[in-house]
């Protein structure tokens, strides 16, 4: 390499290319599995995850207001800072036993535009994540009133979870019929 010292550019230009030469390689980028991420909770015996979107907040039991005339699995209304929510024991609702009163059992306040409710389940387990692909699996193994609101299912750790749509639920008449 012959470069006189009057052509700066050039010689840049023959120390770059000698340096790419010699670099070595960048490993090549390799996907991973897609995740799926949702909210698990145990609802009785069943163990469901609800996508992110579904829900806005997760609370403890809350102080609830009974109404009077409603369906038994409607416990009554919260004042959750200054928003009255409607509070539907989910369990009971499926005609499973009511949520227990206890530290476990949360409120999961539902993102259905134009419903401002939220449902008693058992206990939340977290966030979960699933690799769609390996783990999807059908509902056909759940003998519950609950398959009608469940979009699929996902085997982890030898637990099977179903995919639980709260959007699904929130359509139902009877759920938004909760006049005894």
């Amino acid at each position: 390499m012959h470069v006189s010292a009057q052509d700066p550019l050039s010689l840049l230009r023959e120390m770059e290319r000698a340096t790419l030469e010699s670099a070595p390689t960048l490993p090549e980028e390799t996907k991973g599995p897609s995740l799926w991420t949702g909210l698990g909770f145990r609802l009785s015996d069943l163990h469901l995850v609800t996508p992110m979107a579904h829900v806005v907040e997760l609370m403890p039991y809350p102080v609830i207001t009974p109404v009077p005339r409603t369906k038994a699995w409607i416990k009554g209304i919260a004042n959750v800072r200054g928003n009255l929510l409607t509070i539907i024991d989910l369990a009971e609702f499926f005609g499973k036993d009511p949520v227990f009163e206890n530290d476990k059992a949360r409120m999961l306040v539902m993102n259905v535009d134009g419903l401002n409710a939220a449902v008693l389940v058992d206990e939340v387990l977290g966030l979960r994540h699933f690799d769609e692909t390996e783990e999807r699996q059908d509902t056909s193994n759940f003998d519950d009133p609950i398959v009608p609101y469940l979009r699929g299912a996902l085997l982890r750790d030898n637990v099977l979870w179903g995919v639980f749509d709260m959007y699904a639920l929130a359509a139902n008449s009877s759920f938004m019929h909760a006049a005894a």
